[in-house]
């Protein structure tokens, strides 16, 4: 891939505001280098501009990145920086200016060393009301690292301009100062090893100031720190995030829950805090859970009966988050459709076709809540409702795709189930002519065709006799043996195993 051309073609993409495919190309460079700051740079403000010219609606933005929030809190345990990046990326397409988010992309691109996009991120939130000081000094301490002194030094000038009084900022302008940084560049990176040394106390004073914590005793001075801060100001959310980011990344999921339980006591409809806390709770018995099937795996039987007990605890834990959310938002409609995933696994039918009934009006989830919603209706046992969901899903979607054929083998395990041979071999023999190794299609197809021929040697309604006045006299003939009798086709057995898509019986 040629990046600058990449570029190029991005640039003249957003001249003629076709945003969309901007924001593509950025993606394509980013995959390809994810520290091209530029990129990254260039890609926070196209899509603030995608966002103005679309209108995008942010609470509808963040319920359909609900889902890359969730890979995003999977990789930051399972330390995938990398990946939270991309989840984060995806959920920012439709919600560009969500602080937290941006913060979690900044910080997960700094985990991974991508210093430069880091930096571009932590000065895309410069602007913001709330964390505008903190992402600019956080900025200021990368621009450090990266030798980078003059900006680091305008990083620092411009929180204190804003606030004159942030002492951490000031501190930090002297320390560049101090090592002869002026605005007018006068950084030379040949100084002795002697000025080096002299310098090394300073440069891990700004660090640490910098909340650039890389070691267990960095964590500890700076959790020591915002805890007095806290002490003194326990309203003060930039301190409260930061520690509760400290205890996560330490997998402390323990003590985040409890710093968090304890601001909510001082602002308990804190919606943000809110939102945190159940995440945090949830991946605390992810954490529990990989640890028991670890456990279970080396061979602890006990184990075993732990990897159940999470398992249940957390769908329940869930279940619950999401309700609150929906109760809090109920005209959410990514809500709604996560929802009715929930309920519909748990077993209350009714419960996911009324969530998925408010789902399919949102476009961008329409496909996915009518497959939901003709789940459930083939649970209750209506099949002609079921079958419309999942055809009119399938119209839905354009040309041939992992999803249509998806759909296409679900409908035709429906209309296998309900004995209509014909029009379930035909769906089968569509997926076997685009992919004969997809699931057991071709033991299906075998199977159908093989009762084809008995369904029609059967028809369900004989015809009818002539009248009496036109049959001709049957010929005298030698009595011959009775036929057997012809049975109508059943419908095939049903096969052992779940749906593909939603674990229920065929």
């Amino acid at each position: 891939m040629d990046v600058a051309k990449h570029l190029e073609k991005a640039a003249e993409a957003v001249r003629k505001k076709n945003f969309d495919y901007a924001v593509e190309l950025y993606h394509q460079v980013l995959q390809l280098k994810p520290d091209h700051g530029e990129a990254r740079r260039e890609l926070r403000q196209v899509l603030v501009k995608r966002a103005e010219a679309k209108k995008l609606n942010p609470t509808l933005g963040a319920a359909s990145g609900l889902f890359s929030r969730m890979s995003m809190m999977t990789s930051g345990i399972g330390g995938k920086p990398d990946q939270v990046a991309l989840s984060a990326e995806k959920y920012l397409v439709n919600d560009p200016r969500n602080r937290k988010v941006n913060l979690q992309l900044a910080e997960a691109l700094e985990k991974a060393n991508y210093l430069n996009s880091a930096v571009a991120v932590f000065e895309f939130l410069g602007d913001d009301e709330e964390l505008g000081d903190y992402a600019l000094k956080k900025a200021g301490g990368l621009y450090y690292q990266l030798k980078k002194m003059e900006q680091a030094l305008a990083c620092y000038e411009a929180v204190l301009k804003r606030s004159p009084r942030d002492s951490e900022a000031e501190k930090a302008r002297k320390n560049l100062a101090a090592e002869g940084v002026l605005s007018s560049g006068s950084y030379d990176p040949t100084r002795s090893s002697r000025d080096l040394a002299r310098d090394k106390g300073k440069a891990q004073q700004l660090e640490l100031e910098q909340r650039i914590v890389t070691t267990d005793d960095q964590r500890k001075l700076r959790q020591t720190a915002l805890e007095r801060e806290l002490a003194a100001t326990p309203t003060d959310k930039r301190a409260r995030r930061e520690l509760i980011d400290l205890f996560v990344r330490a997998r402390q999921f323990d003590a985040a829950v409890a710093t968090l339980e304890d601001h909510l006591r001082h602002e308990p409809e804190l919606t943000e805090f809110k939102d945190r806390l159940g995440e945090v709770r949830l991946m605390g018995i992810e954490q529990q859970l990989r640890d028991a099937k670890s456990r279970a795996a080396a061979g602890d039987v006990g184990a075993a009966t732990d990897v159940v007990d999470l398992e249940r605890e957390f769908k329940e834990l869930e279940l619950a988050e999401v309700e609150r959310r929906v109760r809090e938002h109920p005209t959410d409609l990514g809500l709604r459709y996560r929802i009715g995933q929930l309920v519909l696994e748990a077993g209350r039918v009714d419960d996911a076709i009324e969530h998925f009934q408010y789902a399919v009006k949102d476009p961008r989830r329409r496909v996915d809540a009518l497959i939901g919603l003709g789940a459930a209706f083939q649970a209750k046992g209506l099949v002609d409702l079921a079958r419309k969901q999942f055809e009119t899903a399938l119209e839905g979607i354009e040309g041939e795709t992992e999803r249509s054929t998806e759909i296409t083998y679900r409908l035709a395990v429906l209309l296998e189930r309900t004995g209509d041979i014909t029009a379930a071999l035909a769906r089968f023999e569509s997926i076997y002519e685009k992919n004969i190794h997809f699931r057991d299609v071709g033991e299906r197809v075998a199977r159908l065709r093989a009762a084809k021929p008995a369904a029609a040697s059967a028809p369900s309604t004989p015809p009818s006799p002539a009248p009496a006045a036109m049959r001709p006299a049957p010929p005298a003939a030698p009595p011959t043996p009775a036929a057997p009798a012809t049975q109508s086709p059943q419908p095939p057995a049903n096969d052992a195993g779940g749906d593909p898509i939603y674990g229920f019986k065929d």
